[in-house]
């Protein structure tokens, strides 16, 4: 009985929660200028696989830009040509970090996100000290949960409705990672298998003390 409890007890700390990815790969075209002083953010919007938690994104630029953020929003825009016709929710804005060179730019923002539901992650050098020049993000292909790109001018990026989408642009290139819920059913049967323990010990205890 002792094995059965440390073996159920060991499985349920070694169920962590199932860890799902989003990428794409880059497509050797470039959109610009991103950085200050021209358009100061740039955006993925994307369809989460899982009900979870958003642990990290990733998006890349082809050359620093001084500083900037890594955000997240909720997203209610829709895939049509449009100035203004976004309004992200924001769920997290990262402090100021360099932005030197080229490369990947990854944030881990750990927020709840829905299956099926549509967020944005973005890069702002709006009203980031050091933020002083301009570069090119990478274009990705095509993949399944990324939805398109957005841009915002010269703004602040957090809940305002100045976002804007290019029906020709596609999607920029774009990592995310994703903590899922366990199943309910993996649930259930653990609670189940700890009743059936909780019984055994229980009867067990009757039997000595008869």
């Amino acid at each position: 009985m002792k094995t059965f409890l440390v073996a159920l007890m060991a499985t349920a700390i070694a169920m962590p929660a199932a860890a799902v990815t989003i990428s794409n790969t880059p497509t050797g075209g470039n959109i610009s200028p991103f950085g200050a002083p021209d358009t100061r953010t740039y955006g993925q919007v994307f369809t989460a696989p899982v009900t979870g938690t958003l642990t990290s994104f990733t998006l890349f630029l082809n050359g620093g830009v001084g500083a900037l953020r890594g955000g997240v929003g909720t997203w209610n825009g829709t895939a049509a040509w449009g100035s203004g016709f976004g309004s992200p929710t924001n769920l997290y804005l990262s402090a100021d970090v360099p932005s030197m060179m080229a490369g990947a730019y990854t944030f881990a923002p750990n927020v709840a996100v829905t299956a099926g539901s549509l967020y944005v992650a973005y890069l702002t050098a709006f009203n980031v000290a050091g933020a002083n020049a301009t570069t090119t993000m990478p274009l990705g292909t095509a993949a399944s949960g990324l939805n398109y790109f957005v841009w915002n001018n010269n703004s602040d990026p957090v809940g305002n409705g100045s976002w804007n989408y290019a029906f020709n642009t596609g999607n920029v290139q774009f990592s995310a990672t994703f903590a899922a819920i366990p199943e309910p059913q993996s649930w259930a049967m653990l609670i189940a298998g700890f009743g059936l323990v909780g019984a055994s010990m229980r009867r067990r205890k009757a039997a000595l003390a008869a």
